[in-house]
């Protein structure tokens, strides 16, 4: 293919080039002259032609002759001077600076001012406020942070807390820059999308933040602690990581195999983790691929919640009836209405937990351990298997103090005697003291027939529940009650505030009203969650809104 040939008009000496720094001063006339300003910007400007001397045959002067272009009006009437000088000469112009030169002295002036600016700015006293990109969160703005600070960096407690070189000054800043990995110059590895990795700035969290710079025991590679806590943003609470820093690994796919494969090398035990604040949690087996399932959004991929999916008991000894409690006629009424969940089940101060069930707080009033039904307001200890044998085998002085306190016998032999009578009474209906501690221990029913009473096959009505009704008891040599254990937390590696769905009824997420055993774990699945934590649903559906990168303690 041959080259596109220049219109046949073209003149290279008259060619305005784009590099010129200066033009013709005439050039805004539209008469620019053909030899243009020199490279300093001179008008070089002299005669419109140069004659050039013509001899003809048998001549030997000869005459001059005008060599004016035809484009420029070709030869002028009056014709070179005898001498040979042009008769038209050029008067002198101003050349002007072209558009790259203007550029040139524009972008030069910015450069030094800038410098300048930057000089003064950051060799002065005002340095810190010249750099400082934004105000720090409500974290690091305490006056505990500023102490620990200062005793790490008495010079510069604020910046160099973080920032290792703050107190360099701007050589310090410009070699740290230099050598920074990826550095200015390598613009490859700059314009890769990798990973956030470690940094210096992520090694100075850890100085503070000892428990937190961690994650899943199996997670591949340690995640930048700035690309998802960041800062100078402005005052307040410190921004909560978005879905992309979360996603960069269980979005990958590599990522998740490096995790998986490493998880198998690591003891099960590694992965057993405990909440803050002592809280009791519902143990559940890791996975067998672990969590490295990949996951996009909460609406779409990720999986059901591994308690609802596996269908895992609740491990309570404790025997408990919903349905009975909520619905059923013969559970005595308050203030006129069936109990509710709201009357066992009360939030705490925070409002993200709800307060411990306990037998005093929930039960005691329709549960009240009164074992002698002559004496209703005599009741059991309640809480330790010790205590109860101990007031069983103590009756008499029991009686005695009942008398005194409730009937308001104050003569002595009157207290003597109905301790007495009262005790031996209760001797005559169960036939012996260790008859009545193996049926308040052992009796599992309330009414009817006793069914078992220390594994004997004694028949008989219940005058009162026993602690087998509601407890799992064992009896290797004495009565062993297994402690009731009732997780605040189903889901240790998620998070859920009750004070933020104060609005929501109890029953919509949780269906207590159809179950009858205490095994039943009644946690909504995560299509019920997905109804309000979707795009569709409006509510906040964030990867952060239920979970931290930062695992629990271990124990």
């Amino acid at each position: 293919m041959k080259d596109q040939l220049p219109s046949p008009d073209f003149d290279s000496d008259s060619y305005e080039r784009p590099n010129q720094q200066w033009i013709c001063g005439k050039a805004a006339e539209g008469k620019p002259c053909r030899i243009g300003p020199s490279s300093g910007g001179r008008c070089r400007a002299t005669f419109e032609c140069q004659p050039a001397l013509e001899t003809k045959e048998g001549e030997t002067k000869g005459r001059y002759k005008c060599t004016r272009p035809a484009e420029y009006g070709g030869p002028c009437d009056h014709g070179p001077h005898p001498d040979g000088t042009c008769s038209r000469a050029i008067p002198k112009c101003v050349p002007k600076r072209s558009l790259r030169g203007k550029r040139k002295v524009f972008t030069i002036a910015v450069v030094a001012a800038t410098a300048g600016i930057l000089l003064v700015a950051l060799c002065g006293p005002f340095r810190a406020q010249v750099i400082n990109p934004g105000g720090l969160s409500s974290q690091h703005s305490t006056e505990a942070f500023a102490k620990m600070a200062a005793e790490k960096n008495q010079r510069d407690p604020g910046c160099a807390a973080c920032h290792s070189v703050a107190s360099a000054g701007p050589t310090g800043w410009l070699s740290a820059g230099f050598h920074a990995s990826p550095g200015p110059f390598q613009f490859h590895q700059l314009a890769a999308v990798t990973p956030p990795a470690m940094n210096s700035i992520d090694r100075n969290c850890t100085h503070c933040h000892v428990s937190h710079a961690f994650h899943e025991p199996n997670v591949p590679r340690d995640h930048s602690c700035s690309a998802c806590h960041q800062e100078h943003l402005g005052g307040g609470p410190m921004k909560s990581p978005t879905d992309a820093n979360c996603l960069s690994c269980h979005a990958n796919a590599h990522e998740m195999q490096l995790a998986l494969e490493k998880g198998k090398k690591i003891p099960a035990s590694e992965f057993d983790f405990r909440p803050a604040l002592g809280r009791s949690i519902f143990k559940a087996d890791r996975p067998e691929h672990g969590y490295t399932k990949i996951i996009n959004s909460f609406a779409t991929d990720h999986p059901e919640f591994q308690v609802i999916a596996e269908k895992l008991p609740d491990p309570n000894t404790l025997k408990f009836n919903h349905q009975l409690h909520l619905t059923s006629p013969n559970i005595p009424k308050l203030n006129g209405r069936n109990l509710e969940c709201a009357d066992c089940h009360k939030p705490e101060a925070s409002g993200v937990f709800h307060l411990k069930i306990t037998f005093e707080e929930n039960c005691r009033k329709c549960h009240s351990l009164q074992f002698d039904v002559n004496n209703p307001k005599m009741k059991l200890p309640h809480g330790n298997v010790e205590h109860v044998r101990a007031f069983l085998r103590s009756l008499p002085d029991q009686y005695a103090e009942f008398g005194a306190k409730e009937k308001k016998i104050v003569a002595q032999d009157a207290l003597v005697q109905f301790a007495q009578t009262n005790y031996a009474r209760i001797r005559n209906e169960f036939g012996s003291g260790e008859a009545l501690e193996q049926r308040i221990f052992f009796s599992d029913a309330k009414t009817g027939p006793v069914p078992m009473v220390a594994g004997l096959d004694a028949k008989g009505a219940a005058r009162f529940s026993g602690c087998a009704y509601c407890h799992e008891v064992k009896t290797p040599a004495a009565p062993v009650i297994t402690p009731p254990q009732i997780p605040d937390r189903w889901m240790v590696r998620a998070t859920f505030d009750h004070g933020k769905h104060f609005k929501v009824d109890c029953q919509k997420c949780h269906e207590v009203k159809q179950s009858r055993e205490t095994s039943d774990v009644l946690l909504p699945g995560k299509q019920s969650c997905i109804e309000c934590h979707s795009p569709q649903g409006g509510v906040a559906n964030n990867c952060s809104t239920c979970h931290s990168y930062h695992s629990p303690r271990k124990e």
